[in-house]
């Protein structure tokens, strides 16, 4: 998304409909998603969605040619 529209909700709720549509549509148990510890906005949409920190996964994903950390996010189908 460009960033003339950063702030103003749109992520937050495309991750929702995603969130709602992965649970009740294809009754998903579990998502999971992984995002660098720098990005700050990342997290925000994460934890306004309901995912829920659980961890920092070290030397995670090769991005131009560096191991990079993740912080390890997951939310859990609240009808299982």
């Amino acid at each position: 998304m460009d960033k003339a529209y950063n702030g103003r909700g749109y992520t937050t709720e495309a991750v929702r409909l995603v969130v709602d549509y992965a649970f009740r549509v294809l009754k998903l148990h579990r998502i999971e998603a992984g995002v660098m510890p720098h990005n700050e906005g990342s997290i925000r949409v994460l934890e306004k969605s309901g995912f829920e920190k659980e961890g920092l996964s070290k030397k995670n994903v090769l991005i131009n040619g560096k191991w990079e950390e993740h912080l390890h996010f997951a939310i859990v189908n609240p009808d299982d």
